[in-house]
């Protein structure tokens, strides 16, 4: 079996169990010690066929960890695998903004659970828990308002 069907079957194993970046993919490859031509060749043939697209993978990307995690946070996870900043910058553009609000609620309710609210110190473990997250500091602290507002009328 020559070097680049190898590195083609290589290719579409590593993509089963998992979708991958371009530049993941290339790097997985790379270590495996193809040459850079045979890289190529493999990964234009798995892009021909569509098994690895960068446009679908951020779309999922942003799709699934809205629910858990920040704007900020899926820029930052995108960038970190590969994905080109005009991808990730469409991928934000096609699937329309999405308010933090609702997010950033639910995980302060969950983490203060253990916290007084009154208290000033534990209002700042809260703040820093959410900013450390990625979240902007007027939403979080604006959340944090309301929440002492609801926790000092009961």
């Amino acid at each position: 079996m020559d070097e680049l069907t190898r590195a083609k079957k290589r290719a579409l194993y590593l993509l089963t169990d998992m979708d991958r970046t371009e530049a993941q993919l290339y790097e997985k490859l790379k270590k495996t010690g193809y040459s850079e031509e045979t890289i190529a060749k493999a990964m234009a043939y798995v892009k021909h066929y569509g098994y690895i697209d960068d446009d679908r993978y951020a779309s999922h990307y942003l799709e699934q960890m809205s629910l858990s995690r920040s704007k900020k946070r899926i820029r930052f996870d995108l960038n970190k695998r590969g994905v080109p900043k005009e991808i990730i910058a469409r991928t934000f553009e096609e699937e329309g903004d999405y308010d933090e609000k609702p997010l950033i609620k639910k995980l302060a309710k969950k983490k203060a659970r253990t916290l007084d609210l009154t208290d000033p110190k534990s209002r700042d473990k809260l703040a820093g828990f959410l900013l450390r997250k990625g979240f902007s500091s007027h939403d979080v602290f604006a959340v944090i308002s309301k929440m002492r507002e609801g926790q000092t009328e009961e």
